[in-house]
């Protein structure tokens, strides 16, 4: 006779196979949780040894457990020898370093130590931020430390090296962006200062040697503040002569009127430098100026054996020009055209004359840096600077007898006026012996200085 199978049997059978599903429903649950957990530790693993800092983690003593990868290179030990060790071993008695660990573990709160110079054990020297970030159990006990350094070593040595060319801000930016230090260059378009000192040679014969060294050093000093004070990038010092860059190797939309800005302000602090000299016995130190915007080639340039930031080019080239015409033409500062147009009604210009330089074939339009807009200006100044803009005008339309009048008025209101002499000269000159049929109003300049 079968044995019956009443309800409660088939109860208990549904109910067996539920526990069994469900028991085999958590197993593939605990084994896909344990391959997540195995494939995050790797995972973890993975991105910790690829960091680009030193992690060191300790046990409640202090001493160290596990290390990543980075930490080897960075602190110049071998993970096998950081085994076990105490981490304020590693750091060659550095007072703040243990301080810092004694104090993570006592306040259970996170520590920093920004930039500091480190002497460590492994005989390596470097320059790092420390984080220390205390560790805890699941009962929230402090358990360990887990410290992160920083290497800032070649980031210390940009920021130092760079200060001594452009402005901290500037240095600060390159040192955080040091592939921008790689060989090559790129076209933009900038601003050059070319600064010149006038007849420091002839001081040079005067003083000792180590006096005009002084001398020297102080001016260039002072100079190159007026140079930061608007962002420029010193480009070097030949001789007696300043060069400085604007709008690279950070972009200024305003580099034009930053050079101009800065100019003023150096033939300004040469002006009371040569008021405070003068009871040091000092010479009184005079300098000519040029500066040129356009298009040229900025970046590192030379070979990967020697190579320095800096720019090439015809504009470039038209500047030094510039510096040297301002010699000729009697002028403390001289523009390009390029420039002229950049800085619109910033400043007070006067157009002083229409060249062509040694080297270049295309004639440009030269002009004096007078003053800032607005600046008010001597009324003799001001009739000279009329007058000169009717000569030049006049003298334009090849009419020099009546140019020569207006430029002559210029000389007798202001009578050290530089490009007022030169005019008048030339004027005289072109009355003796007229130019070409042909001519245009452009003047050749035959020699580069």
């Amino acid at each position: 006779m079968a044995k019956d199978t009443g309800p409660r049997d088939k109860d208990m059978t549904q109910e067996l196979e539920r526990i069994e599903a469900f028991s085999e429903e958590l197993q593939d649950l605990v084994i896909t949780q344990a391959r997540r957990m195995i494939n995050l530790n790797l995972y973890t693993k993975a991105l910790l040894s690829t960091l680009p800092v030193a992690l060191l983690a300790t046990d409640e003593e202090g001493r160290i457990r596990t290390v990543n990868d980075s930490a080897e290179e960075i602190l110049g030990f071998r993970e096998k020898d950081m085994q076990g060790r105490l981490l304020t071993d590693l750091f060659e008695s550095n007072s703040e370093v243990a301080d810092k660990v004694t104090q993570t573990f006592q306040r259970g709160r996170p520590f920093h130590m920004g930039s500091e110079s480190l002497r460590l054990g492994s005989g390596k020297e470097l320059v790092g931020n420390l984080y220390f970030q205390p560790l805890r159990d699941e009962e929230e006990e402090i358990c360990g430390i887990l410290l992160t350094v920083e290497d800032l070593t070649y980031v210390h040595f940009l920021r130092d090296a760079f200060k001594r060319y452009v402005p901290p801000s500037v240095s600060e930016m390159i040192a955080q962006d040091p592939q921008s230090l790689e060989l090559g260059g790129e076209m933009k378009v900038l601003s050059v200062v070319f600064s010149d000192l006038i007849g420091f040679s002839a001081y040079a014969e005067q003083y000792p040697p180590n006096e005009m060294v002084t001398i020297l050093s102080d001016y260039f000093s002072e100079m190159t503040d007026q140079v930061f004070a608007f962002q420029g990038t010193l480009k070097e010092y030949v001789g007696d002569e300043l060069m400085a860059i604007f709008g690279a190797p950070v972009e200024q939309p305003d580099h034009a009127e930053r050079a101009c800005r800065a100019a003023l302000a150096m033939q300004e602090r040469l002006k009371s430098l040569r008021e405070e000299w003068a009871e040091m016995g000092r010479p009184p130190l005079k300098a000519r100026v040029g500066i040129n915007s356009g298009p040229m080639l900025v970046g590192n340039l030379g070979s990967p054996h020697r190579f320095s930031y800096g720019v090439l080019g015809d504009q470039v080239n038209l500047a030094s020009r510039l510096e040297g015409l301002s010699g000729v033409y009697g002028t403390e500062i001289l523009i390009g055209e390029n420039t002229a147009r950049a800085v619109g009604g910033a400043f007070q210009l006067r157009e002083v004359d229409w060249v062509q330089v040694k080297g270049r074939e295309q004639a440009v339009r030269i002009y004096e840096l007078v003053a800032r807009s607005g600046e008010p200006l001597p009324g003799k100044r001001r009739r000279c600077l009329q007058s000169y803009a009717s000569g030049l005008n006049l003298y334009q339309e090849q009419r020099f007898k009546a140019a020569l009048e207006h430029f002559e008025a210029a000389l007798a209101a202001w009578p050290d006026e530089g490009p007022s002499r030169v005019m008048a000269q030339r004027c005289r000159t072109y009355q003796e012996t007229p130019p070409e049929e042909d001519w245009n109003g452009v003047f050749q300049h035959k020699r580069k200085k």
